[in-house]
């Protein structure tokens, strides 16, 4: 979908921290809609948005909410430069009363792939009350919050949430962890999260150490159902691509919670240096610049044995030396280089496939070179 000038991104997006004390963060973003700027406010962790995040996962299914269900738009009425008031009428229930209902929506804030909600659509529709739950500060006034999983029935998101949603209305004793698996690419330069299909993803009982296993469909989804207790989740189950797992758990509170794995190349480099006498060069350390595509340089220092290895590379051509790191890239010199020459131009560039593992990156140091 083309996305129209209206929607035109800010160029940048400030952090700052919110004083509320269930909250880390909050993200302020900045957008031009309808020729104005505006300013959405994305939430960092807490009960008084939708969605509780933290380090385990999102919190998903009904939590949080007061309404949820899919729908038709009765009405929707401009009521400000951004907000529109919508007449709802619910047709699959998943959590709250039955009946039409009255909430507002900031179009503005919604998420840049959606559309001008208008009179006729069909939603899949998440309402909150905002405020804290059983407080005398929560409004009766219900709100679809523009962060929230809400969106067209015609879309594949709202799609796995509904099946979620309905898995979750059959279970009893048990809970879902659900989530994508994607990869980035650039083509043209602009970077896109793509869906992996066919992959697999581990989940691995704190409590007994019993594995669960699933696999990714079309749109690089997964889904568990699971015993309430604490998961170590994975999808690094095939070389030379990487993601962060993640420790989450299942519980009467949170019996659905979301982990999403965006994977990248895990290319590896390694190698052993040893001192001009071959002996293991300890602690030294061992300097790695990518210089095609540029990239930033880094440095390791090698174990008692000698050995380096560094992983979750992108594929390119990278230099490799022992010494200390110049300020600049452009006068970034080293004592030695790999294959163990002293002059840079004389150095040999690895070239790095995706996923692809040099470990025998070895060299020795010059004797004023060794640690």
């Amino acid at each position: 979908m083309r996305l129209s000038k209206k929607w035109r991104l800010c160029l940048f997006v400030i952090a700052v921290t919110w004083l509320v004390p269930s909250l880390s963060a909050v993200i302020v973003e900045f957008r031009e809609y309808h020729g104005k700027q505006i300013q959405c406010m994305h939430s960092g962790l807490g009960l008084a948005f939708p969605g509780l995040h933290s380090s385990q996962g999102r919190v998903c299914g009904t939590y949080g909410y007061a309404r949820v269900f899919t729908g038709t738009v009765k009405s929707a009425t401009d009521i400000s430069d951004t907000d529109k008031r919508l007449e709802l009428i619910p047709d699959e229930i998943f959590f709250g009363p039955a009946g039409e209902v009255t909430a507002t929506v900031n179009q503005g804030c919604l998420p840049l792939d959606q559309p001008e909600i208008k009179a006729g659509d069909k939603w899949l529709v998440y309402l909150q009350s905002p405020g804290f739950p059983g407080t005398e500060q929560q409004s009766k006034q219900l709100v679809l919050p523009y962060d929230s999983p809400s969106g067209p029935l015609s879309s594949s998101s709202a799609q796995e949430n509904i099946s979620t949603l309905r898995h979750l209305a059959r279970l009893t004793d048990s809970g879902i962890i659900t989530g994508r698996v994607t990869r980035v690419e650039m083509p043209d330069q602009k970077v896109q999260s793509v869906p992996v299909s066919d992959w697999a993803v581990i989940a691995k009982r704190g409590s007994t150490g019993t594995k669960y296993h699933a696999v990714t469909d079309s749109n690089g989804h997964f889904e568990f159902e699971l015993p309430p207790d604490s998961y170590n989740v994975t999808a690094n189950t095939q070389r030379g691509v990487w993601a962060p797992e993640d420790d989450t758990f299942v519980n009467e509170l949170a019996p659905c919670v979301n982990v999403d794995f965006p994977m990248h190349a895990d290319g590896e480099i390694a190698g052993t240096v040893k001192t001009a006498d071959g002996k293991p060069a300890s602690k030294a350390q061992v300097a790695i610049l990518r210089i095609a595509p540029p990239h930033q340089y880094f440095t390791v220092l090698t174990d008692e044995r000698g050995h380096f290895e560094v992983q979750g590379q992108e594929p390119g051509q990278y230099i490799v030396g022992e010494g200390l790191i110049a300020n600049t890239v452009t006068e970034w010199r080293l004592r030695v280089y790999y294959p163990g020459v002293t002059a840079r131009e004389q150095a040999i560039p690895i070239d790095l496939g995706t996923g692809e593992r040099r470990t025998d990156i070895d060299f020795k140091l010059p004797s004023a070179a060794a640690p």
